[in-house]
Formats: C-alpha cells, structure tokens, sequence
C-alpha cells in the first residue's frame, strides 16, 4: 500500500469511530488533517506519498546527478551543451514533446552528446495534475511517441511537470513502463537570476545521491551557462563527481 492509501484507510476508520461516539468535531479534524496532508503530498516529491517517487540515488559516494527541464531550447540548450561537453558531464533532460517536435536536431544533439533525454509530458499543462488517467495516459504516450519517433529512443523516466503528482501518476507511469523522477535539490533557477545565489542554495542542501533539479527551457542562456559553470566548479571543489542519472539510480 502507499503511504497515501494507508492515511485514507486510517481515516475513514477513525472516522467510523468517532461517528459511532458522535465526535462531530472529531470529524471535521480528521478530515482536515486528511486533505492537509493530500496537499502536501502532492506538492512534495520526497514525501513518496503516491508512489515510488525517485527523489535521489541510493549512494553513500559523493555523487549527484544534474537534471534540466523544459527543453529542448534553442535559445539556450545549444550553449549548455557546449559548457557540459567542455566538462565532459552527462546529464538528463527531460523534454516536453511538442518541443522535440519543434527542434528535432538538438534533441538528437541531446542524445549524441551522451545525456539521457526522457519525458516531461507532451505540452506541459499546469493542469497535468488534474487530468484524468485517460488523458495523462495520452498525454505521455503522444510524448513517448514523439521522442521515438524523432531520436530513436524511448524514455525511461518520466518527470510531471512541476513535481506535481497523484495516484493517476503512478498508475499511468507503471502502464506505460516508466519510473517516476523528482529531485532531491530544487534550485528556483526559474525565480532566481543571480546565479551564485542559485549555486549557494544548490550547494546548502547537496549530499551524497542528489538529483538536481535545473531547467534549460525558459532560461537565457547567459545565465544558465554562468549557473551551470559555477556549480560544477564549487561540486567538484568540495569532492562531488557528476554522474548520469540512470549510472546513480542503478
């Protein structure tokens, strides 16, 4: 059972309880507490509260993973890959669809330069988390599909858009053979420009199995670059090695 079914299960069986002792009360705090919890398992992927959510790698070596949403870009992905490649680091993007669809040369540039590109929904809607398991299952399918159809390759991992999840998730990811990926670390590269700021908070929070959570879709590319260069500096300054996620997950 999931963490979830279990805290449902708990309380309707309180809530038997207390209505056979006319708590009334009683009721209206159980299930207060109930959907409090919902809602911040559905804001928060470490919590694992719907499924088997992969927030980090199980290592005790200094490795972490770096991650980039929302692309490919090609405002801003091309430079990231110059920076990566001249690090000689790996990585994983997951893609939105229609955005493989969009620039099908740099999704392959994606491939060739050794990163994993995996699936980040078709279209991205702010919405995904609300959409019956009929349309997310189409949904990730039109995105599974267009990946294949442009690169080759089938995406393994799936990431929601903006970490959001519920049970649906974990259902249509298992139907369709995928592992569901959060992060460990979220940089807010998308609220914050400065990048020293944004490596400080990365490098606050880093430990042993980390997945970093960047974004190269929606950023300019000048700040994206500077961040990414920072960070991989002041990683391998304190002994981290930057690994592709799939090499940490296994």
């Amino acid at each position: 059972m999931t963490r979830f079914q279990c805290v449902a299960l708990a309380a309707l069986l309180c809530s038997g309880l207390v209505m056979r002792l006319g708590w009334w009360t009683g009721l209206i705090v159980i299930w207060a507490g109930f959907f409090l919890l919902l809602g911040l398992g559905v804001a928060l992927p470490h919590w694992r509260y719907f499924g088997p959510f992969i927030c980090a790698g199980h290592t005790q070596q200094p490795q972490v993973a770096l991650t980039f949403d929302d692309g490919p870009d090609l405002r801003s992905t091309p430079k990231l890959l110059e920076v990566l490649r001249h690090h000689q680091v790996e990585a994983a993007f997951f893609a939105i669809g229609c955005k493989v669809a969009a620039a099908p040369a740099l999704a392959n540039q994606i491939l060739r330069d050794g990163h994993l590109l995996e699936n980040h929904s078709f279209a991205h809607s702010y919405a995904t988390n609300l959409f019956p398991a009929r349309k997310l299952t189409a949904d990730l399918k039109a995105a599974q599909r267009t990946i294949e159809k442009h690169t080759g390759t089938t995406p393994r991992y799936f990431r929601p858009p903006v970490g959001l999840s519920n049970p649906n998730t974990f259902r249509v990811a298992r139907a369709l053979r995928l592992k569901v990926v959060g992060w460990s670390i979220r940089s807010l590269d998308t609220r914050q420009s400065d990048p020293e700021r944004v490596v400080r908070r990365i490098m606050r929070r880093v430990k042993p199995g980390a997945i970093i959570l960047l974004h190269d879709g929606g950023i300019p590319a000048d700040q994206l670059t500077a961040t990414v260069q920072l960070l991989l500096a002041k990683l391998r300054e304190q002994g981290y090695e930057i690994v592709r996620l799939d090499r940490m997950l296994t």
